[in-house]
């Protein structure tokens, strides 16, 4: 280890007890410069920064009193770039003797240059008047105020060390809660990809993460754990050169590991602040941070990562052990309201909403009370007043809150754009959806919801096309051979929407929901003999498991019986079941439409 002067010599010791500037980002942001002009000025002016050498790797730093000296001794000239506010070129000097003629032409120009933009800014008016308000207030705007460009940044998963099969789900679930932290810091100037995105892409080099994701700054790290001891190494790399911007060892409790967090998050903010044009504020900077049980706290991280693999059983237990342990983990509680309420909802139908509604709304109104500013509890209130209470005002205040407390939530936008689905509002679903396909652009699930609202606003080819898209890239994933046969099947293709309903059902071992929409489209496509044959297997699966009515319902549809459809729709609403109000928007519905008990249904479900 050793503890250098950037230029070996120069500089004295360093003052005794002053803290440190503890690398470029900082320096700059202190000097009120970017980190390539404060790069120039030690290299070209001696500024005076000191640099931390540990093997082969090096930590730059720098003390306040040392820079405020150097900055007073330079009194610039009138040609230096740090006087001219460290122009990239320096601007020609003019001849003697030149400077009236310049001055007159100066104030000749401003005169004519001030009188046209009184007629601009009097043209404008007059096109505000016309009605023209909106776009020119925009492009006033844009011009007064032009748009930052947010900076991407892209975690790679970590690596454990030494390589411990037994501590990947910890090391994995601490990259993803730090994602999320970050995401939290600025989401309008800085974007952090999701976890999602970070597994699916982590591979890819620096110069890929540029193009395919134009990413601006690459983070990576391992994570060493003996006993109740974390220690957490971080890099953090530019993808423009391809540079190591900054890197940084944490060592601590693992009790104390929110604070560990934190201190990456802060760190990695305030290096990435440093080039962007206003400062960015941490979530929890100088705020108290809580110890935690670290089994807890590792059960809960346990439990996000089988949610972002959506398999809900195994998060389900991580997340009660986690409140076995610790019965005050809010964070663990907003996850279980989350696991409660699909456990509940179709496809996975794995309890009767009777009883997984009640459980996600005490779970996720626990979870508040220890944290009010839980977005997750707030989605789950959202999707409830939706689906369940009928109750659309309030379900489009609590997932505007949800995205009000965490904008860089994957699953506020997604959830939020089901309601807008809903309630037909399908651009602006559309919108929701690209919203979060930013933030996590390899996520399967999003981009099969954009062929799902596709299929909605019955653009059946786009539609067909995303879904084709989705299942390339995903081949296992059912969602989207559910939307793409749904699709074939509003454009009577019914060889090919029967071959994918198929395909579906066989996949989820006769799950009821496929049996209703398998039964349906054998109806439709001439099939009654099949389609009975499917009634009879929801009969039969209703002996032993939770089977909503709902998919009775779509079978006659099909069969054009609607005295049994309108019966099987009342048991679904008085089950409570989630895709009923879908049925608005939803194109297997269009023979009901024209039926008083249909529109009645609809209205006393929220819908207008």
């Amino acid at each position: 280890m050793s503890d250098t002067p950037s230029a070996p010599g120069k500089l004295a010791e360093p003052p005794k007890n002053e803290p440190r500037l503890e690398s470029w980002g900082e320096i700059a942001t202190y000097l009120r410069r970017d980190i390539r002009t404060v790069q120039r000025w030690e290299h070209l002016y001696g500024l005076p920064v000191r640099r931390l050498v540990i093997g082969k790797m090096g930590q730059v730093y720098a003390f306040r009193s040392e820079l405020d000296r150097w900055m007073k001794q330079r009194q610039p000239s009138a040609d230096d770039d740090i006087a001219n506010n460290d122009k990239e070129s320096r601007e020609v000097q003019n001849p003697p003797g030149a400077a009236e003629e310049i001055d007159e032409k100066t104030k000749t120009s401003g005169k004519s240059t001030a009188w046209k933009w009184q007629a601009t800014i009097l043209g404008l008016l007059l096109l505000a008047s016309l009605g023209w308000i909106n776009p020119v207030h925009d492009w006033i705007h844009d011009l007064l105020f032009p748009p930052q460009k947010k900076m991407l940044l892209f975690v790679r998963p970590f690596a454990s060390l030494p390589a411990d099969p037994d501590q990947q789900l910890f090391v994995k679930g601490l990259k993803d809660e730090m994602i999320i932290q970050l995401g939290k810091v600025n989401p309008k100037q800085l974007g952090v990809f999701a976890p999602t995105t970070s597994d699916a892409e982590g591979s890819k080099s620096i110069a890929e993460l540029r193009n395919d994701l134009h990413a601006d700054y690459v983070l990576e790290g391992s994570v060493r754990r003996a006993l109740e001891q974390l220690r957490i190494d971080a890099v953090l790399i530019a993808t423009k050169d391809g540079s190591q911007v900054w890197s940084k060892s944490y060592t601590g409790d693992a009790r104390n590991i929110l604070q560990l967090q934190d201190n990456v998050t802060e760190d990695v903010a305030g290096q990435i602040r440093g080039t962007l044009p206003s400062p960015i504020s941490p979530g929890r900077a100088g705020g108290n941070v809580e110890q935690v049980d670290s089994r807890a706290y590792e059960a809960y991280l346990e439990g996000r990562v089988h949610w972002f693999d959506r398999d809900l059983l195994r998060s389900k237990e991580s997340y009660e052990r986690a409140l076995k342990i610790d019965p005050a983990n809010s964070r663990a509680r907003a996850g279980l309201a989350m696991i409660f309420l699909l456990l509940g909802q179709s496809p996975n139908d794995v309890l009767p909403p009777s009883q997984s509604v009640p459980m996600a709304r005490e779970a996720a109104q626990q979870a508040l009370r220890g944290d009010a500013k839980s977005a997750d509890a707030y989605c789950v209130l959202g999707n409830i007043a939706q689906s369940y209470d009928h109750d659309m005002p309030a379900a489009e205040r609590s997932f505007k809150k949800a995205i009000e407390l965490d904008p860089a939530n994957v699953t506020a936008h997604e959830w939020y754009g089901y309601f807008l689905t809903v309630n037909n509002r399908l651009s602006e679903a559309l919108q929701q959806t690209k919203l979060a396909l930013e933030l996590d652009p390899a996520s399967p699930l999003l981009q099969n919801v954009q062929g799902e609202i596709y299929y909605y606003k019955r653009d059946f080819d786009a539609s067909i096309q995303q879904e084709l898209k989705t299942l390339e890239q995903s081949p296992g994933f059912l969602y989207p051979r559910i939307w793409l046969a749904s699709a074939y099947r509003e454009k009577k293709m019914y060889k090919e929407a029967l071959n994918q309903f198929d395909l579906a059902r066989k996949h989820s071992n006769d799950s009821p929901a496929l049996l209703g929409l398998y039964g349906h489209a054998l109806a439709i496509s001439g099939d009654k003999v099949g389609a009975q044959e499917m009634v009879a297997k929801l009969e039969q699966a209703s002996r032993t498991r939770y089977v909503p009515a709902l998919y009775f319902a779509a079978v006659y549809t099909g069969l054009g019986d609607n005295d049994q459809t309108f019966h099987w729709l009342e048991k679904a609403f008085t089950e409570q079941d989630d895709r009923l109000v879908y049925l608005g928007v939803d194109p297997i519905a269009d023979p009901l439409r024209g039926d008083p008990r249909f529109q009645q249904l609809m209205k006393r479900s929220g819908l207008r």
